[in-house]
């Protein structure tokens, strides 16, 4: 037709879904070794952790070295995944966790010792309870506050 202008969507195709054994094993990476943080007393590994969960979280869950470790080191010795998460889902618990652990780095360096470790613990808990329930903190605290 003379005059008209096709439109094409300039909206981004959404991230893929991510494997649910990629995530879970994820999650709890990050639970096992915010607690060993605390336990041995490794300020380091909280802004570290924070990091490669700031990563996934701007970028998605392919910027996420925990989940590319797991599709590099063991997916591909396991059967086809049969579940998966979105990978919406999986960048709002990434967003939560590196915002609590940001905050708990910030609290070590600044000797507020005492808050710093709770925000890690409680950091650690969430990424446990994620892990072995599938059920994100993350994503329904952050889905509440961009309401």
């Amino acid at each position: 037709m003379a005059g008209v202008t096709e439109y094409r969507s300039c909206v981004v195709d959404p991230a893929p879904p991510v494997d649910a054994r990629s995530d879970r094993a994820a999650e709890g990476f990050v639970g096992i070794a915010l607690l060993a943080g605390f336990v041995f007393r490794w300020p380091w590994l909280v802004p570290l952790l924070a990091l490669v969960l700031g990563a996934g979280a701007a970028f998605g869950p392919g910027a996420n070295v925990l989940h590319l470790g797991f599709s590099a080191l063991i997916a591909r010795r396991l059967p086809p995944a049969d579940r998966w998460v979105p990978a919406e889902t999986v960048r709002a618990q990434d967003a939560f966790l590196a915002g609590l652990c940001a905050a708990g780095a910030i609290s070590l360096a600044l000797g507020l010792t005492p808050i710093g470790w709770l925000l890690v613990i409680a950091a650690a808990l969430i990424a446990i309870f994620a892990a072995s329930t599938r059920l994100y903190l993350g994503e329904r605290v952050i889905g509440r506050f961009l309401r």
